[in-house]
């Protein structure tokens, strides 16, 4: 079973490899256009070590590439160390090359001017162009080194989730910019931060345009009818048991677009308003 797995993994490796390249190197381009020409510019910093090299270049006069590369290959050594070959080898590529994107992407500040565009739309551009960045990154399965290998190892040493691991060293970055750069450039990372989450989670795992329906009820027929009869839609019954109660009971699965959504919750309601049923978001439908 286990060599059967591993052997379909690698077949959609193979198969995808090209694609998931393409969307690493695009991913590069959106995220360093995102550092050079809308955050770096106007002492926004940014996430993980590109975030501290932006604070580490007010006081050192070196490139902000060059920053970048000597923080991620320090933390590149520190991931080979902690966690061996097999892990560290998946950030060497994203190592070498963000810098260069960072440096190629620097050469657009000379071209392209906002001197009377307002810095709160600044930072929604540059947000934006962070958040598709960083989604395309990790659809693609590569990894841009940095930070990443700490978020690892506070997972590892001290139990700490890698979400967490992430809010906490990226929030460590963001408020030393308030004693940096001062109370409003601290606001608008924030707001950088957050649109730049908001749009990379969208470009991850899309836009949901249907609406999947759990309904436990003591009126399956009836609701059954009208969302087949009057909706056009079908719903799969599924056999449940009460955790509580231990009794038998039926539930309804079915999958709406959004736009139907208040419809048919209100409908459910009024046919049986005891009903209880579950509404969350569907990504993908597989027909």
């Amino acid at each position: 079973m286990v060599l059967e797995i591993e052997r379909i993994k690698n077949k959609i490796r193979e198969k995808n490899y090209w694609k998931n390249f393409c969307m690493f190197v695009f991913g590069m381009i959106f995220s360093s256009i995102s550092v050079s020409v809308f955050f770096n510019p106007n002492n926004i910093v940014t996430t993980g070590s590109t975030g501290l090299a932006i604070l580490l270049n007010k006081f050192i006069n070196i490139d902000l590439s060059l920053i970048i590369f000597a923080l991620s290959a320090i933390l590149l050594v520190l991931d080979f160390g902690v966690f061996g070959i097999e892990h560290g080898s998946r950030n060497i590529l994203g190592t070498i090359l963000y810098p260069i994107f960072i440096k190629a992407s620097s050469i657009l500040t000379n071209y392209v001017y906002f001197n009377n565009t307002s810095l709160f739309l600044l930072i929604l551009v540059g947000g934006v162009f962070s958040g598709i960045g960083f989604g395309l990154v990790k659809k693609s399965g590569y990894s841009l080194g940095g930070f990443y290998t700490l978020y690892d190892l506070f997972n590892k040493r001290f139990r700490i989730s890698i979400g967490k691991a992430n809010l906490i060293c990226n929030m460590t970055i963001i408020i030393a910019s308030l004693f940096i750069f001062g109370l409003d450039k601290c606001i608008y990372a924030f707001i950088g931060l957050y649109v730049s989450s908001y749009v990379g989670d969208r470009i991850m795992i899309g836009i949901s345009r249907n609406k999947a329906f759990y309904i436990v009820t003591s009126k399956p027929n009836l609701i059954k009818d009208y969302i087949v009869n009057n909706l056009n839609r079908t719903v799969t019954v599924v056999n449940a048991k009460g955790g509580y109660s231990d009794r038998k009971k039926k539930m309804l699965l079915c999958v709406m677009p959004t736009n139907e959504y208040n419809i048919v919750k209100e409908i459910i309601m009024e046919i049986d308003n005891k009903a209880f049923f579950l509404i969350t978001d569907s990504y993908y439908v597989s027909k």
